[in-house]
């Protein structure tokens, strides 16, 4: 069932800074101290979370690249003139190709007719039943099976593998066939992809931080 409510582009997470501040007067820290070492496990948290998120989604999605998940999964940070800096994790929400993806594709690549008009000799206009049955049963655990319909399976120019594509009934004209991943990575995202960044943090900052003070690295 779909829910009711989807998650917004920008998903905030809350850091008690009153928190951190009791952290850093506990082991001595000073003012200076305190911003790089939130600044340095911020930056820790970012990279920790888009590892995790990256070994998940190659899980739910099944790509037959990596190089597609890197694009959609970026990391940045930025600052705020005197304010402490925020980081954002960014993920690519748009569909993705069948033939980009693993999974089983059902239905069989429809042949070539031979039939020709005996005055002219040109082939003619084959009749062309319903098909209702070409689908796609993906790998990925986050994705449903699902079927096209006025799809035919073809296979593509580059690799010859077998792939999908949508005919329009009026043009004839052809696409190919697309998996809308947007609601079920943004259920991914909400349920898991932020569920530990606290905790994250938190242990990155107080290692840094009492790292910073013992060294007396300022």
């Amino acid at each position: 069932m779909a829910r009711e409510r989807r998650l917004q582009r920008d998903m905030l997470v809350d850091i008690d800074t009153k928190a951190l501040l009791n952290i850093a007067v506990a082991v001595g820290a000073n003012h200076k101290q305190y911003r790089s070492a939130y600044s340095r496990a911020l930056q820790r948290t970012a990279i920790t979370l888009r590892k995790q998120a990256m070994s998940d989604i190659k899980t739910g999605l099944a790509p037959r690249s990596l190089t597609m998940v890197r694009q959609r999964l970026l990391s940045f940070r930025y600052s705020r003139g005197a304010m402490l800096e925020e980081a954002k994790l960014w993920f690519g929400l748009n569909a993705i190709k069948v033939k980009d993806l693993k999974g089983r594709i059902r239905g069989r690549i429809r042949p070539h007719h031979t039939l020709r008009d005996p005055n002219t000799g040109r082939f003619t206009t084959a009749r062309r039943s319903s098909n209702t049955d070409v689908g796609f049963e993906p790998k990925g655990s986050l994705l449903d099976n699902i079927t096209f319909p006025n799809g035919e399976v073809a296979r593509t120019r580059r690799d010859n593998r077998r792939t999908i594509v949508i005919r329009d009934p009026q043009t004839r004209r052809t696409k190919e066939a697309e998996i809308d991943i947007y609601a079920s990575m943004l259920d991914y995202i909400e349920d898991n992809a932020f569920s530990g960044v606290m905790e994250i943090f938190m242990h990155h900052f107080q290692s840094d931080i009492k790292g910073r003070v013992k060294g007396k690295i300022s």
